[in-house]
Order: structure tokens, then sequence, then C-alpha cells
């Protein structure tokens, strides 16, 4: 069967990213690369395989997204690790699901200051308008390439002294229940997709406007009392989220 407007030898064809991406993953497997392990250079890759810059970018970019390579700014294109699985289901923070699963955790504190309340967060944590919070924007690594900015809202008065703790070596819910006796039991979360702003993306080192992850909510403690909301945007190359689904 012949298809309008299309010959057979056409769909045969395979696009020139699509071939490109194929002489990378085989070239990843051919030369035994591990994770963290360096490609060649843009150039160098253009000239072994006779292909122009923008169609290899092209497919750089794709792989990338699929979160089978990484860029790191001003030094190259790397082999990436697995993506780290989050359970929608669990009620473990960032810093324990990724040492669960072998992997490095950085944080970069970015600001630790007080605000009030605004309206929409006094609803979901169930405070008057106005009530002192501490606000906590935090630059999560994982392996060390920056994978999630954190916002979060606590209550300033129940857990006052936290802002002069250095949270830039431990969990936030490790100290939270060693120093103020809160446990995580539950919360409620969403999820969208996002755009980094220039800001954003120059903390996640990617393009302005690049698609994220958009994860907002409220987490509740042993007493089912909301004492946290948060939000974050995450890097899905390197990131994915997942929720094991069980008959009744």
């Amino acid at each position: 069967m012949k298809i309008k407007g299309m010959s057979a030898m056409s769909l045969d064809r395979q696009k020139p990213r699509d071939e490109a991406m194929e002489k990378i993953e085989n070239y990843i497997i051919k030369h035994h690369l591990k994770p963290d392990e360096k490609l060649p250079s843009e150039r160098s890759m253009s000239e072994m395989w006779n292909f122009n810059r923008s169609t290899l970018r092209s497919a750089i970019k794709q792989l990338i997204l699929e979160g089978k390579i990484y860029n790191k700014n001003g030094s190259g294109t790397y082999v990436a690790r697995e993506k780290l699985v989050r359970n929608l289901q669990d009620v473990y923070g960032f810093y324990q699901i990724a040492q669960t699963a072998g992997r490095r955790v950085d944080t970069r504190v970015l600001l630790m200051d007080f605000c009030e309340t605004p309206k929409n967060i006094g609803r979901k944590m169930k405070l008057p308008l106005g009530h002192k919070l501490i606000r906590l924007v935090r630059l999560r690594y994982l392996d060390g390439i920056p994978v999630l900015i954190s916002t979060i809202y606590l209550d300033a008065q129940r857990f006052a002294g936290l802002e002069q703790m250095d949270l830039n070596k431990v969990s936030l819910y490790a100290v939270l229940k060693e120093q103020y006796d809160v446990e995580v039991s539950g919360g409620m979360e969403k999820l969208s997709i996002a755009y980094c702003d220039e800001e954003e993306a120059g903390y996640l080192e990617i393009e302005e406007g690049a698609p994220v992850i958009y994860q907002s909510g409220v987490t509740m403690d042993q007493q089912d009392t909301v004492f946290e909301y948060f939000k974050e945007i995450i890097r899905s190359e390197y990131v994915c989220f997942a929720s094991e689904l069980t008959r009744r």
C-alpha cells in the first residue's frame, strides 16, 4: 500500500537527529563508558559521523532530556546515571531517597530568612495571615549535578532557633526529628510542568525556559498537623516520579 504524498524510501529513511542519537548511544555501549565518563567533543563527534553541528546538538539535547547523558557548562558531555525514582506514596525526603539509592547528595542553602504568612500559604498551613514563617531555599545536588531547587515554609514559632543551624550538610527532616520531635507521617502534593526563569536556570545550569517538574504541597507530622508548605522545581532528566498501583 502506498501512502499518499510519501514514498517507501522516505518512510524508511531515518531522521538525522535520530541517527545521531543512535550513534551516540552505540558509542557509549561500544566503548563501555560508565556513568560520569566523558564523551568526545561535539566537533569530534560531528567529524566522526559526518553530521553537522546543529543536528548533533539536537541529538545531544534530546538524550539529555531522556536522562541518558548530561552536560557540564564549559566542560563537555558525560554519561548519566539512572534517574532517581521518587515514589509518590513515600514520606521520605529527597535526601533519604537518594542516600538509600546509593547516590551522593549535596545541599547549598541559597536563602534562609523570615517572612509573613501570605493568604494562600496560611490557608494550607492553617496559620493566620501575617504569622511569622521561616523561609528556606536550597539548591540540591545529585552526584554533583544541580537537580532541584526547594523552597520550604515553616512556622517560626514552632521551630524557633532553626535559622541558626547549618543546613548545608544535614537532612532537614533529621534535624526536625532530633531537635523538635517532629516526624513525617504523610502529606499532600501536586505535580505539574513549569518553565524555569533566568535565575532558576542559572542555579540548575540549564537554558532559561527549559521545562521542569513543579511540585508543591504540605507535609504533616505524627499528629496529622501540617508543619510545612513546600514547592520544588526539578530537572526531569535526573529525577522521575512513580506510584505503585494495587488492586484492593
